[in-house]
């Protein structure tokens, strides 16, 4: 047993369910003595934004300006530091953890070498690692970086497995066992139970297989990430026409897109959330900070200059790429 503190990387593919995870984790237990960290890839830290929406009381802080493992200054450092003074003005010990959900371009070995170097304590630290189970797991959509978070991590968990019959689960725990056969796995399509045992030391452990590197081919240089802001006026159906035509256009390289944007006459911003061409509905967002407005894109194989191409006829938005 130890006093140290456990710090948990979160991580795992592009829109593989880590905000929800998370958030359910948030919802169902006890976390009085938790705190978060959140990273987006994107210039708006969208993800912190529905955490600290949903989860009004909790201790939070995020870390902008990019992908954290890619950005080697003091942003861990100092993220912490933020979390630990929100907990003293709110009169609160130090955590006992603390959960940094990471962008899904995240690999976790930066983060854990990072990790060492930070003044205040010594972190037992664990990762663990979201799955989609109704995505492939190979191919061009799965980019090495997904490879690198199962291999690192603790623990395995399998999202939207309620998309899939039940005798389909085993192939997938047997997939996922293939990239780490140490880790232990949770296979559950109850949220609350998921959500339980996927930040616990426990886990469904699989037998140990054969793992299967070699199976991925891809580039981290194929991936191109790009921020859209509309202007004030810009109505919703101008900015509806220019996701499905850029979701349209782009097809399979379109890997993410998620934002806020605030069409003309709506008196909240609208959160938008897509994976690749399957998008969620629109949820409407009562936020008490001034978060930033705009779009993330997250795209493979994309030459910058298809960007800037008019997808709509009107109210086109400003697209900068990282």
């Amino acid at each position: 047993m130890t006093d140290r503190p456990e710090f948990i990387v979160l991580t795992g593919p592009l829109g593989s369910g880590k905000t929800t995870l998370l958030s359910d984790h948030l919802s169902f237990a006890d976390t009085s003595d938790t705190g978060v960290l959140v990273n987006d890839a994107g210039e708006v830290n969208i993800d912190g934004a529905v955490i600290g929406a949903d989860h009004r009381n909790l201790a939070l802080a995020t870390l902008d300006g990019g992908c954290i493992c890619c950005s080697l200054g003091n942003d861990l450092q100092e993220g912490i530091d933020a979390l630990l003074l929100s907990r003293a003005e709110r009169q609160l010990g130090p955590p006992r953890r603390i959960i940094l959900e990471t962008s899904g371009l995240a690999e976790p070995a930066p983060i854990v070498r990072s990790l060492r170097a930070i003044r205040q304590v010594a972190f037992d630290v664990r990762i663990v690692a979201t799955l989609d189970a109704s995505a492939p797991f190979v191919g061009d959509n799965f980019l090495p970086h997904y490879a690198a978070q199962l291999a690192a991590a603790q623990t395995i968990v399998m999202t939207k497995l309620d998309r899939l019959s039940p005798q389909d689960w085993n192939r997938c725990t047997a997939e996922a066992q293939g990239f780490n056969p140490l880790a232990a796995q949770v296979v559950t399509d109850q949220p609350r139970e998921r959500a339980l045992s996927a930040f616990s030391a426990h886990g469904d452990r699989s037998a140990p297989g054969t793992a299967r590197f070699s199976a991925i081919a891809a580039s981290a240089s194929r991936i191109t990430v790009a921020f859209a802001e509309w202007k004030p006026n810009a109505s919703w159906a101008a900015i509806s026409e220019w996701i499905e035509n850029l979701a349209g256009f782009f097809g399979s390289r379109l890997l993410r897109l998620k934002g806020l944007v605030r069409p003309d006459g709506q008196p909240d911003p609208v959160l938008i959330n897509g994976v690749g061409d399957a998008f969620s509905p629109p949820r409407r967002m009562r936020l008490d900070d001034d978060v930033g407005l705009g779009l993330t894109l997250i795209l493979r194989d994309v030459a910058v200059d298809e960007l800037f191409q008019p997808f709509c006829g009107e109210n086109q938005p400003v697209v900068r790429v990282r």
